[in-house]
């Protein structure tokens, strides 16, 4: 009997040491990283190079108002610091970038993100959380916080989700695994037409007749196709972007620019 009340005893132990109460979570010792580097708000490297995408929360696309700020805030909460991952329902998304609560020095990035004003919810199979970071929404707008502030955030809807300027195997054999992921952050649908996108060089692709529907992603292909709703098709005969870093470039109608993505060589 003893013996049992020992062992009962260890194995409680043991668990209060891994989990730590409240919104931190279970850890195993693989679930800590350092970070290399941080994309935007919402999405960051590790030290492994295995890309993360915080889980339950969505701030503004490169191009779009507070992008920049939201970035800044994760960095100073990520950068040189260790971090704890946590999983929830799903592994990994279609960009194979891990799914993850955030933890650095037991605070919730995700949620620090909503509270200061840089994030919208946005949730998915993951349920952890939900709640704590709902009523920071709610009071991140009632406070009219960041971009609750101002129409700014519905304003420019436009951003880059994704650029994949190297494509899988031989880039002149697969044009089409180049691509450009813009989406529509908004709750309206948007007119793309005649808007246009360029890579450095005077090379310019001009959208035709289309609509973006509200919170949708289309994909601008190098290569040839049919056009759709979610997929466009720039007709080149050779691959455009630079396999080290392209710089792309977008305009409205009217020609004002929204320059969405810098030249930065890791960022596909």
């Amino acid at each position: 009997m003893r013996r049992w009340l020992f062992i009962a005893v260890i194995a409680t132990a043991a668990a209060a040491i891994a989990y730590s109460g409240g919104l931190t979570g279970l850890f195993v010792a693989a679930d800590v990283h350092a970070v290399s580097r941080v994309v935007d708000g919402d999405t960051l490297v590790l030290d492994n190079g295995q890309t993360v995408r915080l889980l339950g929360i969505d701030t503004p696309e490169r191009g779009q108002k507070h992008w920049l700020e939201a970035k800044a805030l994760l960095e100073s909460k990520v950068i040189n610091r260790t971090i704890k991952l946590e999983k929830d329902v799903e592994d990994k998304d279609k960009y194979n970038r891990l799914l993850r609560w955030i933890f650095s020095s037991d605070e919730l990035v995700n949620l620090a993100l909503v509270q200061a004003g840089y994030a919208k919810t946005l949730f998915y199979a993951d349920v952890k959380y939900r709640d704590a970071l709902l009523a920071a929404e709610a009071t991140a707008k009632a406070r009219g916080l960041r971009i609750w502030s101002d129409v700014g955030y519905a304003d420019v809807c436009i951003g880059l989700y994704h650029l994949q300027y190297n494509a899988p195997g031989d880039d002149n054999e697969n044009l089409n695994g180049e691509s450009v992921e813009l989406r529509n952050a908004c709750t309206h649908s948007m007119d793309l037409t005649r808007w246009t996108a360029q890579d450095n060089s005077t090379k310019a692709y001009t959208f035709p007749s289309f609509t973006l529907q509200a919170k949708s992603i289309v994909t601008l292909h190098t290569g040839s196709g049919i056009d759709n709703a979610t997929d466009l098709f720039w007709g080149l005969s050779a691959p455009l972007w630079n396999n080290n870093g392209d710089r792309l470039i977008v305009a409205d109608a009217k020609g004002n620019l929204m320059p969405v993505v810098p030249n930065e060589r890791n960022y596909q």
